[in-house]
């Protein structure tokens, strides 16, 4: 009573079985996951779904929870419950036992009858039933009888490859093939069936060997493997390290390239300001200068013409002397002005005016003006270092494109011989 009682309660109220793989509602009742799916998949209303115990509704469709304790439970009862014995077939009965049966030990084919051993004594010692073929004791018969004729199967045809009666050896489609006794086709199938099995003993041996030769091939091909993953490591690392040492360099180079370019450029900028400083300044004197009489102007100027003069100063004549001995050269233009107690600024101009006609009457003594170099040369980064560093770089990584490829290629040889082994078992 207990035992139905549990069997009760690990049953599912839908499918009416033992639960499979469980699964708790809401209201805590539980049901097969699969008997509850199906159920909600086909009762589907405008409310949602319910329980199919307590008629509880649930909108939207709950989630379901497997019941893990129950599923144990349900496997634990399972394993206990005893096992019912395997149905053993009814034994054969003598069919001459009539008051106390008792099994047949052998059946006659010709009689088509089952004798215990008491009644099979005839069957041994008499000479009337030796040519009556004695088997283990059968019940149904139809496995013995021919389907055409329904007679007792007695020889084997080789043509046809078939079991047949004597009625099919006359009358039949096996009329005038080669026949065996059962007995003399047993024999010859028999030699046949072993010279088979030897044939798959042999195979079987080679198949080893192979699966043999094939476990070695996989430790020898996982060996050198591992040991050419190794080997490509060290080949890599090394690279990696030669790449990151020449990145270095390379842009060291291009760093030492760059300050050598701008520190030129540095050195001619401030050169340049210097310069424009002096130019302003002498520009400032001149119009100091100008505004002084005729003989403050002559006396003063020669002083900023020498300085003018000097090496990296713009000057519009080739030196000081030339100008000097312009003056002394024309002493009869200069006396009337430089007599004069009152030089006015107009009398200025008129001076530098006829000094400058007077120059240009005579083609000999005049002055022209030194041409003025106002542009700088340009200053451009030389790469051709760089770029005969990089080069040189880039063929000794060749080097290592070879070594890698030659670690690679001295394995080829292994594993083309373990692919043609796996090709000719396959074809086997």
């Amino acid at each position: 009573m207990a035992a139905a009682g549990l069997t009760e309660e690990l049953t599912c109220a839908v499918c009416l079985g033992l639960y499979q793989d469980p699964v708790a509602l809401p209201c805590q009742h539980s049901f097969c996951a699969k008997c509850i799916g199906d159920a909600w998949d086909h009762s589907v209303t405008r409310f949602g779904v319910n329980c199919p115990q307590c008629r509880r509704n649930f909108n939207p469709r709950p989630s379901l929870v497997k019941n893990h304790t129950l599923r144990n439970i349900v496997e634990k009862y399972s394993q206990s419950k005893p096992t019912a014995p395997a149905a053993r077939p009814s034994p054969v009965m003598c069919e001459y036992c009539i008051d106390s049966p008792s099994p047949a030990v052998k059946t006659c084919l010709k009689c088509e009858t089952s004798f215990c051993s008491h009644h099979l004594q005839p069957h041994l010692t008499k000479q009337v039933y030796k040519d009556h073929g004695l088997i283990e004791p059968i019940a149904d018969f139809t496995t013995r009888q021919c389907p055409t004729h329904k007679k007792i199967i007695e020889f084997y045809c080789e043509q046809d490859q078939e079991c047949v009666c004597m009625s099919c050896t006359v009358i039949g489609k096996h009329k005038s093939h080669s026949l065996l006794t059962l007995e003399q086709a047993k024999s010859k199938i028999k030699w046949k069936l072993q010279s088979e099995v030897r044939n798959l003993y042999e195979h079987q041996d080679d198949c080893t060997r192979k699966q043999l030769s094939l476990k070695q091939q996989e430790r020898e091909i996982k060996r050198d493997i591992k040991e050419m993953k190794k080997k490509l490591s060290t080949e890599f690392s090394g690279w990696r390290k030669q790449l990151e040492e020449d990145e270095k360099t390379v842009l060291k180079m291009i760093d030492d390239e760059e300050h050598r370019v701008l520190s030129r450029i540095k050195s001619e900028s401030n050169s340049l300001v210097g310069k424009m400083k002096k130019l302003q300044l002498m520009e400032k004197e001149s119009q100091d200068h100008d505004q002084k009489d005729a003989l403050s102007f002559i006396q003063d100027v020669k002083q900023l013409l020498a300085r003018c003069s000097q090496p990296g100063n713009i000057t519009p004549y080739p030196n000081a002397a030339a100008f000097l001995n312009y003056m002394d050269s024309y002493n009869e233009v200069f006396d009337p002005y430089y007599n004069q107690t009152n030089t006015s600024e107009g009398a200025m101009h008129d001076w530098l005016y006829n000094l400058g006609q007077i120059g240009s009457l005579n083609q000999s003594q005049s002055f022209q003006p030194v041409a003025r170099n106002t542009t700088t040369q340009d200053v451009r980064v030389d790469w051709s270092t760089i770029t005969a560093s990089i080069e040189m770089k880039m063929n000794e990584y060749q080097k290592y494109q070879r070594s890698i490829l030659d670690t690679i290629n001295g394995e080829s040889p292994q594993v083309h011989e373990l692919q043609v082994l796996i090709h000719a078992s396959a074809r086997d």
